[in-house]
């Protein structure tokens, strides 16, 4: 929490000076080959969002995942903060540490998750990206995964615009946006393993697994989408989970309907699908349809193939979601009608939760230990009140290392008075891992509670529940302690 905290108080200092905000971001993707307890190599690939608030420190989101070895379906997530120093014109060492929970495969010595990075070396600044190679120690202090090792460093470098609840429209007119002709939706697929599939253990598979997910897109061209893609199973393969990047060629056929021819590679494994060391690869042809400018739908299928293993499948999905259509600026011609630029609400929650103890959290009647977890929120605000909320959490303590859960939300948030706000919402979508007693992997979660404004940016909030399995004998209480930071994204009509 003490690092939430900090990223917090920087994220206050760093949004709090005018209408519209240009601040500047990266994607930093890493490889590591780190040693497991028995001498077992993991390859592990990082993927970090970070914001600079100045040229020497940044802070961010990261999550990494198993992509060699035989540990596919190893996943952990949690905070990043680092900084950078020149020595010399566009070389320069880049240190910071990153704090979070997860695990999964069975990897040997993940105790309940923790796993604690701390990392230094040196990177070649090319102007839009850096490349390098560090050095990093990776530790899971409640288990026993301790390992060092080089590593080799990509970072990616843009710019994210945000902006005040009330715009200034005299601020507008010194920039030119244009739209980022981007998306979010939520994902429904079906794998159809092969007849001859079978699992890790060397058994025959004979169930479909059906996934729910999100997936973020962006037109970089009218004709080329790069889009990120995450999903985990609701049931045929509790615990499986996946992240991907892609990208694909679209085509539109009118106005309002579009073709794509997709690719993606990214890790997957868990839930027994034998994904070996991890790395995975999907194709696909997808049909969208966008009835209105906001609403975005979509069909298609395709085929899945792990790299390095037996699990390979034919898929079919559905997608539901918003053209987001974010604006961002640059040096080119106005093309958006300031007219049309309004202000949209989001929170991120940064998340400590707990599952309190009870007789059907785990499947090992051993086991009576809370489970501590860590995560975000992510709040799209519908009105002033109601919001749709996306989240991901893995646990870090309760013995419960490599659990993961990732579902959707409605909710609301109602003033009371002095800063004080009733908040509820519910949540659906899958958890598994970790022996906690999801029977198939989904899951709903009923949460009420309160929320305070300390500034008109972030606030704390603390609300309680059920975490319930929908198709198992999971039923224990809940709590979630936030803190709440809250922003604007500049959109078009």
């Amino acid at each position: 929490m003490k690092s939430v905290l900090l990223l917090l108080i920087l994220n206050t200092w760093l949004f709090s000076q005018s209408s519209v905000y240009i601040k500047d971001v990266s994607m930093q993707t890493s490889f590591e080959n780190i040693t497991l307890p028995d001498g077992e190599n993991m390859g592990l690939v990082g993927i970090n969002y970070l914001l600079h608030p100045n040229k020497y420190f940044y802070y961010g989101l990261g999550v990494y995942g198993a992509a060699t070895g035989d540990r596919g379906g190893f996943f952990t997530g949690g905070f990043t903060l680092g900084a950078k120093y020149d020595i010399y014109k566009n070389i320069y060492i880049d240190s910071g540490v990153f704090l979070g929970g997860g695990g999964g495969a069975s990897a040997d010595g993940q105790g309940g998750g923790l796993m604690f990075k701390a990392y230094s070396g040196l990177l070649v600044d090319f102007g839009n990206y850096s490349l390098g190679a560090n050095y990093s120690y990776i530790k899971f202090p409640n288990g026993n995964i301790d390992s060092q090792q080089i590593g080799l460093i990509a970072d990616i470098k843009f710019t994210t615009t945000l902006s005040d609840d009330t715009l200034d429209l005299d601020s507008l007119y010194k920039y030119n946006f244009s739209s980022n002709k981007d998306y979010i939706i939520a994902t429904y697929q079906t794998y159809f393993p092969n007849s001859d599939t079978k699992t890790r253990s060397g058994i025959l598979r004979t169930q479909n697994i059906d996934l729910v997910g999100v997936e973020y897109g962006i037109h970089t061209h009218p004709n080329f989408v790069t889009y990120l893609e995450s999903a985990g199973a609701f049931s045929g393969a509790n615990g499986y989970m996946e992240v991907l990047a892609g990208a694909a060629y679209a085509r539109k056929l009118s106005r309002d309907i579009e073709i794509l021819a997709k690719g993606s590679l990214g890790l997957g494994g868990g839930g027994q699908v034998d994904t070996g060391g991890g790395g995975i690869t999907k194709a696909s042809v997808v049909l969208s349809y966008s009835p209105t400018k906001s609403i975005n739908t979509r069909i298609g299928g395709g085929y899945f193939h792990s790299l390095n293993s037996g699990f390979d499948a034919p898929f079919a999905k559905v997608s539901l979601g918003i053209n987001t259509n974010f604006l961002s600026t640059g040096s080119k011609k106005n093309e958006i009608d300031y007219s049309s630029i309004y202000s949209q609400k989001f929170n991120i929650r940064f998340v400590n939760q707990t599952y309190f103890y009870s007789e059907t959290l785990s499947t090992d009647t051993t086991r009576n230990y809370d489970v501590q977890l860590t995560g975000i929120k992510l709040d799209w605000f519908l009105s002033d009140k109601f919001y749709i909320s996306g989240q991901a959490f893995a646990a870090y303590a309760g013995k419960a290392g490599g659990y993961a859960s990732g579902m959707f939300g409605l909710g609301f948030v109602q003033p009371i008075g002095l800063g004080f706000n009733v908040v509820g919402e519910v949540d659906v979508g899958a958890g598994a891992g970790g022996r906690i007693n999801t029977g198939g992997g989904a899951i709903a979660q009923p949460m009420a509670g309160l929320s305070y404004n300390f500034t008109e940016d972030v606030a704390l909030s603390v609300i309680g529940g059920k975490i319930i399995a929908l198709n198992g004998d999971l039923n224990a209480n809940v709590l979630d302690l936030s803190i709440v930071y809250k922003f604007n994204k500049l959109l078009s009509k």
